[in-house]
């Protein structure tokens, strides 16, 4: 027995047959169920009738319920298929009213398929459905008990005049197929056994051979008499005839009714298999959606998984661009290292020929002026100057733009000219894998103070040294005896020192490289020397 049949009646059955079938389809599974007679198939049947005889045996007899149960659920397959594929949320918003299903010509289809679904949910927003319809549309009407067919007419006379024939011997007539059938719970009547109609045989008077005088003779009453014994032994046959059919048909309703507790039981069995199978399938739903949710963990997994494989492509990538880049930096500064080097080992033999041609000049100086030399240089109103080189700032400016060596003693005739020159110190920050003796010798040689420090080397790897302190100490601490001061560097943190120079009334110059220049230190310098190509070793 299928859940649906417990919880719908046999007016809602009707409603859904009809929305779902046509007449001829109608017909047809009555014809199926054996519901329909010969004579009935001859004569025009109400539709209506022969719906309510298929609703009415859907709960009443298996072979019934199964033929219908297979058309409703071949007509409503692709209903069933929408619905399952929806979950409750969505049935109810979808499928929300009885008007909107007859509109769109699915209530039937739709009610039905809601109605056998597995989820108790969807099977109450059926009966839910069901009755709302039930509060517009009253049940429909079963039909007349006295149907007037042809085989329910045939028979109806037939009783009756069984019934007027055997009036007189009070022998109550059988039952016309216009009554109600006798349930199948109930065993059907015993009939009468051949013994309990001895009563009623009565043989007949035979005609005799008398001649018409005799006949005549006769009176009207035993005439009358003899007729009335003709008759009852007709009817006595006619009764016989029928109690012999309905034997045989008693007979074929116990094989019947035998059959239908044999497939009550089969059905039974079925039940329970069934519900063990509802069980087994919660089950397996649980576990369904266990193995989804492992699924979707296993998924965002490997999405991770991917993502990190692209980034150690990335990285990779990086780290092989990395290590050419650190190889080629090597190789730059090798090249450096060499080129520096060559061109120490040439400034040693330029320095050489400078003492050299210095030795000789001063020499010369001396047979020719004698101390009166140093008096000449001095001239009177000249202002007073000092020279400060960052040979740091000027060494690299050069290097990287022109690849060259700026020329320390042209610099510094340049830019003192004709004035007084107090002091020039230059400023060196000493490398220890680079010997500058010969460089620093040569600068001393032509009118410089060397000041040094050593490179130092901080804890992560990096190096600082620079002058920039020492250098402001310098001037600051020099301003009173110099008139002028001339900074040979372009680095932008000096611009707050010369600002200090030209609030203590001094001038103050910048020589430099133009590409390697602060803006704003040539902004704020009294006058800025640009060093050119000239200039360069």
């Amino acid at each position: 027995m299928l859940p649906v049949k417990t919880h719908i009646a046999t007016h809602q059955l009707v409603w859904i047959i009809t929305d779902c079938f046509g007449e001829e389809e109608i017909i047809t599974m009555a014809d199926q169920c054996g519901i329909l007679h010969d004579s009935q198939r001859k004569t025009k049947v109400p539709k209506d009738w022969i719906v309510h005889d298929l609703a009415a045996c859907f709960f009443n007899g298996a072979l019934t319920e199964n033929i219908v149960s297979q058309c409703l659920a071949k007509k409503t397959e692709q209903a069933a298929r929408r619905v399952q594929f929806m979950n409750v949320q969505e049935i109810q918003v979808f499928l929300r009213s009885v008007e909107q299903l007859r509109a769109e010509g699915e209530f039937g289809e739709i009610l039905w398929a809601l109605l056998v679904d597995s989820r108790e949910d969807v099977q109450k927003h059926g009966h839910r459905l069901l009755a709302d319809h039930e509060q517009y549309l009253p049940p429909p009407a079963p039909p007349p008990e006295d149907r007037n067919d042809a085989s329910l007419v045939d028979t109806a006379q037939e009783g009756e005049r069984l019934e007027s024939d055997t009036a007189d011997l009070n022998i109550p007539p059988h039952r016309s197929h216009d009554e109600k059938p006798v349930p199948e719970s109930m065993e059907p009547p015993t009939p009468l056994t051949v013994d309990d109609t001895e009563y009623l045989q009565i043989a007949p008077v035979p005609e005799t051979d008398s001649d018409p005088g005799q006949v005549s003779g006769l009176s009207d009453e035993p005439k009358q008499n003899q007729q009335q014994i003709n008759k009852l032994y007709s009817a006595l046959s006619e009764l016989k005839n029928g109690y012999t059919i309905l034997q045989n048909k008693n007979d074929k309703l116990k094989e019947k009714i035998a059959a239908l507790v044999e497939e009550n039981q089969i059905l039974q069995e079925r039940e329970a298999l069934y519900r063990e199978n509802e069980l087994r399938i919660d089950q397996l739903n649980c576990e369904n959606r266990s193995l989804k949710q492992d699924v979707e963990k296993f998924s965002n997994q490997r999405c991770e998984f991917h993502e990190l494989q692209v980034q150690k492509e990335k990285i990779t990538v990086e780290l092989k661009s990395v290590e050419e880049m650190a190889y080629h930096s090597q190789q730059v500064l090798e090249q450096i290292q060499s080129n520096f080097y060559s061109q120490f080992s040439y400034l040693q033999g330029v320095n050489e020929e400078y003492k050299a041609i210095i030795t000789r000049a001063r020499q010369k100086i001396t047979s020719l002026t004698g101390s009166t030399a140093g008096a000449n240089r001095m001239l009177a109103g000249q202002p007073r100057v000092g020279v400060f080189v960052d040979v740091q700032n000027m060494f690299y400016a050069a290097k990287d733009r022109y690849a060259r060596r700026l020329d320390y003693i042209k610099l510094l005739d340049l830019i003192v000219g004709p004035r007084n020159l107090v002091a020039a110190y230059a400023y060196v920050v000493q490398i220890p894998e680079i010997n500058q003796a010969g460089f620093l010798s040569l600068l001393e040689h032509n009118g410089y103070t060397i000041k040094s420090k050593d490179l130092r080397m901080r804890s992560d790897g990096s190096a600082k040294g620079d002058w920039d302190v020492g250098i402001a100490l310098d001037i600051v601490s020099m301003l009173d005896a110099l008139d002028i001061v001339i900074l040979a560097s372009g680095d932008g943190d000096f611009c707050a020192l010369a600002e200090l120079i030209k609030q203590h009334g001094k001038r103050i110059e910048v020589a430099a490289f133009e590409h390697n220049t602060s803006m704003d230190l040539q902004r704020i310098a009294d006058q800025f020397f640009p060093i050119g190509d000239e200039m360069l070793i």
